[in-house]
């Protein structure tokens, strides 16, 4: 299914007759790049390559499949044209704005002479089963030697101490480059609990299934209602006994993704009182850091990004207690840092009891224990730099000219 997938990609995407112009900066990944990291370069600088079969330089495909075929390489078709389209553009930098895309670790030792980076787009989950593989799983298992990447942007040092075990190359602590483009501030609002939605179709997603440890599988619908709806309840549960607003941030912004999303959250509270945030721009979400101190999250980015601007969140890491997912025995809060599965404000398991305990921490810890708990548990994950100055200062050291 996935080849008939592939080629029916192929056969509908966009060809372009003619050949890649040079440009001193290759971009890895259109999709990636365009969301959130386009604001750094100036466009006439940079080649955007897209890896997802929306478009295709014809004549450098068409040679791809002959050098597959004719000289029966052991290279993938689209790693072959990826080489080759390189060769044309000719940069001096090639950068990949997302840490888990293995074929860029692997381009390296065909062009030598050129400088590679990679930035980490998102928190890798420590999932080591058919749910979810992390990237260092798969890392594993593809490559038998170290990889070398020239730069290496991580959100922080649990991450830099991991793929430092299968990438050579200078590291370097950047945070969440998308996070840090917008500036913190503080807030005293005291009378709300944010709960950050993760919501992507999937209302439409009963045909996908998603393996568990038993070897069975359920739909990957069922599979994230199933645990929303017991850690939303739970959360309304203890706003009402607190006194507190539940609020939910969307993460669906076109008109008919966000009514369908807010559906779906109506739907799992069943007529409960909530807030559900209206959310009309992409990155809408890092503004509404500054409105809220107060958050809860299931395996979320942005849930370690707002920890990292100071903000107290509750870490609920019960995807496995709550389905069995395959993989997820292991997972934990701030993988791959060497964290116990239960902390302060972290917990996996589902249950009222362990979900309260959290809560009850993040609101009423003091500022001051906050920050010794920031220090210790959250700073080795994830640091702040706020508007990239030291990703900025660091990109042009290394000979990258940015705006």
């Amino acid at each position: 299914m996935k080849l008939i997938n592939k080629l029916i990609q192929i056969l509908i995407s966009k060809k372009i007759l003619k050949f890649p112009p040079k440009k001193e900066i290759f971009i890895y990944d259109e999709n990636i790049f365009r969301s959130g990291y386009a604001h750094f370069f100036e466009n006439t600088k940079c080649f955007i390559f897209e890896t997802r079969y929306k478009e295709l330089f014809l004549f450098l495909f068409l040679k791809a499949i002959f050098k597959k075929f004719f000289f029966l390489s052991h290279l993938p078709i689209f790693k072959i044209y990826t080489i080759e389209v390189i060769k044309v553009v000719n940069p001096k930098f090639l950068i990949c704005f997302s840490h888990y895309t293995l074929m860029f670790w692997d381009l390296k030792k065909y062009f030598k002479d050129k400088i590679f980076i990679i930035c980490q787009h998102h928190i890798s989950l420590g999932y080591d089963g058919k749910y979810h593989p992390n990237t260092i799983v798969e890392a594993r298992k593809k490559f038998k030697n170290r990889n070398q990447i020239d730069h290496i942007f991580l959100w922080g040092e649990a991450m830099i101490n991991e793929f430092q075990k299968h990438l050579d190359g200078k590291f370097y602590k950047s945070g969440s480059i998308k996070n840090n483009t917008f500036k913190n501030q503080s807030t005293k609002n005291e009378s709300d609990l944010l709960f950050m939605s993760q919501y992507h179709n999937w209302l439409n997603s009963n045909k996908t299934r998603i393996p568990l440890e038993n070897g069975k599988d359920i739909s990957k619908y069922e599979f994230n209602f199933k645990e929303r709806k017991i850690v939303l309840n739970i959360l309304y549960e203890y706003c009402l006994n607190k006194n507190l607003n539940l609020v939910i941030a969307p993460r669906q912004f076109n008109k008919k993704n966000y009514d369908e999303e807010k559906n779906y959250y109506e739907k799992i509270l069943e007529g409960k009182k909530f807030t559900f945030l209206k959310r009309t721009k992409q990155f809408q979400v890092y503004e509404e850091f500054n409105r809220y101190k107060y958050f809860a999250v299931i395996d979320c980015s942005t849930g370690y990004e707002a920890m990292s601007r100071g903000k107290r969140v509750a870490h609920l890491n019960v995807v496995y207690d709550l389905s069995n997912v395959s993989g997820g025995r292991s997972h934990r809060y701030g993988w791959p840092g060497n964290f116990n599965l239960k902390g302060p404000f972290w917990t996996n398991e589902g249950n009222k009891e362990e979900i309260f305990r959290c809560l009850d921490f993040i609101f009423q810890t003091s500022d001051s224990e906050w920050e010794v708990v920031k220090k210790k548990f959250i700073d080795p994950i994830i640091i702040f730099d706020e508007e990239n100055k030291n990703f900025k200062n660091n990109l042009k050291k290394i000979g990258l000219s940015i705006n």
